[in-house]
């Protein structure tokens, strides 16, 4: 061998001979308490283990890979004899110092939401798009898919619903998410009693009657329940002719009044021709009811003639010229 070689193996073995005298004066110990509790998905034995080691060497120890993590609430057991297996696969086993007790309890933190969040979430939607000043209540309120939660940043989203009437059953849909990322979906329901001021008759109305300003008024009422369409405006309703008998206090539906044609069958009205350079005017008699706009059958109580003529209002009608 040459005495370049010679000298270069000299110095490799010192290096070793202080390498491990260095480890012997700094002994390598690692303890596993009976029970832990771990935040991630995956466990390496830094997230179970207290480590005492020179650097280079507890960041060995603590990387090593030991299992998937239990659901977030839930717990698992793994056996000391395993993880003492795990950690003599180091090449330097025999420095550590090992403390495991026979069965180790891994429990995985977790937060959750309060059914108190949730109706909060819940009822926070349901004001934000009920619309101004409509009082409701919320009753037979249920959560449904709702799990623990890993820990982390929260934040809850309730997928908009513009199609929902936010009356009677509502359901709505909460997306969930820890650290920007997606966990869960969550079913939040609920019946809604909700309060409007509507329109209600103020006096029995007689069919066919027109109604007057003096003939309704706005009750607050549960419209939960109701099916057909109301009325939150009185000038909605304001001249508009009733199909049927209505009580004292009734709430005035749509399917209730139409509005009454201009002309009745049987009104004398002023038949008009109408041209750049002349202007006729005569009577006539409506042969039909006629609305705004609409062409009805007049007959010329001058002439006799039977005439179309499109209704202007509730006297007159105008003949194309």
């Amino acid at each position: 061998m040459q005495p370049g070689h010679s000298r270069i193996l000299i110095i490799f073995f010192l290096m070793i001979s202080v390498h491990f005298s260095a480890q012997a004066q700094y002994p390598v110990s690692v303890s596993v308490p009976q029970k832990v509790w771990v935040t991630h998905n995956r466990i390496y034995l830094k997230d179970i283990a207290t480590i005492n080691a020179p650097a280079h060497l507890s960041e060995k120890i603590a990387s090593i890979y030991l299992t998937y993590a239990p659901k977030p609430g839930k717990s698992k057991f793994v056996k000391g004899e395993w993880l003492g297996s795990r950690i003599r696969a180091l090449n330097f086993y025999e420095q550590i110092q090992l403390s495991v007790p026979e069965k180790v309890e891994i429990i995985r933190a977790s937060q959750i939401i309060s059914q108190e969040d949730y109706l909060n979430y819940f009822s926070d939607y349901i004001a934000k798009h009920i619309g101004p000043n409509v009082r409701f209540e919320i009753s037979r309120f249920q959560v449904k898919g709702d799990t623990p939660l890993p820990v982390g940043n929260l934040t809850v989203n309730v997928q908009h619903q513009p199609s929902v009437d936010l009356r009677g059953y509502v359901s709505l849909t909460l997306s969930v998410l820890v650290n920007d990322q997606f966990i869960q979906r969550v079913g939040l329901s609920g019946w809604i009693d909700r309060f409007e001021d509507i329109v209600c008759a103020s006096r029995p109305l007689a069919r066919d009657q027109v109604i007057s300003n003096k003939d309704i008024h706005l009750s607050a009422r549960n419209v939960s329940k109701i099916k057909d369409s109301y009325y939150t405006r009185i000038t909605d309703v304001i001249g508009k002719q009733i199909q049927r008998k209505v009580g004292n206090g009734e709430i005035i539906f749509s399917s209730m009044i139409e509005t009454p044609p201009l002309i009745y069958k049987g009104d004398k009205v002023t038949i008009i021709a109408e041209s750049r350079a002349l202007l006729i005017k005569t009577t006539g008699i409506a042969l039909s009811d006629g609305y705004a706009g609409e062409q009805i059958r007049v007959k010329n109580t001058m002439s006799n003639k039977v005439i179309q003529a499109n209704v202007v209002d509730q006297n007159t009608v105008k003949v194309q010229y």
